[in-house]
């Protein structure tokens, strides 16, 4: 169930002051704002890391071995792979999500196919074409390839857990329905943090599948858009927002990643095409 979006009273206050219909309006604009999402929490499969730290070791703890089934939801372990001559030349497995396996998922998100990224520590920080997307519309043991288990982004193998929630529009898109220029109300609009939404984005260690474009999309590091498309972030959908991961062991400091895809590909079931970018938000 959607919660509900209850305007406190000193916000209402100042929407009143403002003009006589722009409560309503705001009202109207909430009434529409939510759209549903996917929270992507991850948990250890094994007591030890698959690359042991020198206290692990100190404590006589080896490296653990991968756990988890090929096409399992996951940061690190095994990754599905049906190339045979897929290199690993710079590249660390970060994870991968095997669509069959999310319950309760938006109705923009695929049901049927596996999406993996892998990144090129070679590339520079932050930069756009650090990520490798692999994308296999029909998966299945039969197709997989055996892969001797490669360097993975995080130290731990964790199994992805999939909660239903709630996302809001972010940025611009948020400030919509107020008039511009007002800085005390835009700055009490921002301070408002309603609840149950936007969990991903309260340092909780959330991802967040599918749902509103984050604000930290308004002013991305850099962008280098699939052939044939245009460079207007605006006409991207948020396919995947990736911060931080405590129990997976990776992080990208303050940053976060982005995986965009258009529309028209996210229809043509082609997540192949998805690029990543990086924000500080």
């Amino acid at each position: 169930m959607r919660p509900p979006l209850e305007l406190p009273e000193s916000l209402r206050r100042l929407l009143r002051s403002r003009s006589p219909g722009l409560e309503s309006d705001v009202e109207r604009f909430l009434e529409t704002a939510p759209a549903p999402c996917l929270y992507v929490r991850s948990e250890r499969v094994s007591r030890s890391p698959l690359r042991p730290s020198l206290i692990h070791r100190m404590l006589g703890h080896g490296a653990a071995q991968p756990r988890l089934a090929a096409l399992d939801s996951k940061f690190g372990g095994v990754p599905y792979v049906e190339e045979a001559d897929l290199t690993w030349d710079g590249f660390h497995f970060l994870g991968q999500l095997n669509f069959a396996q999310l319950a309760d998922a938006p109705v923009a998100l695929p049901r049927r196919g596996l999406f993996a990224l892998d990144r090129d520590l070679r590339a520079p920080d932050c930069s756009p074409r650090s990520f490798r997307v692999r994308w296999y519309p029909e998966p299945s043991e039969a197709h997989a390839q055996p892969v001797s288990p490669p360097r993975c982004v995080g130290r731990w193998e964790t199994r992805m857990r999939f909660v239903p929630g709630w996302s809001l529009p972010g940025g611009d898109a948020w400030e919509a329905p107020l008039p511009p220029g007002d800085s005390q109300l835009q700055d009490a609009w921002s301070d408002w943090t309603p609840a149950g939404y936007l969990e991903d984005e309260r340092g909780a260690g959330f991802h967040r599948l599918s749902g509103h474009r984050s604000a930290g999309l308004d002013e991305p590091y850099a962008f280098v858009p699939p052939p044939g498309r245009g460079n207007d972030l605006r006409a991207y959908a948020q396919l995947w927002r990736i911060t931080f991961d405590n129990a997976s062991g990776f992080h990208w400091g303050t940053n976060q990643a982005y995986v965009l895809l258009h529309p028209e590909d996210l229809a043509a079931n082609q997540l192949g095409r998805a690029v990543v970018t990086w924000s500080n938000a």
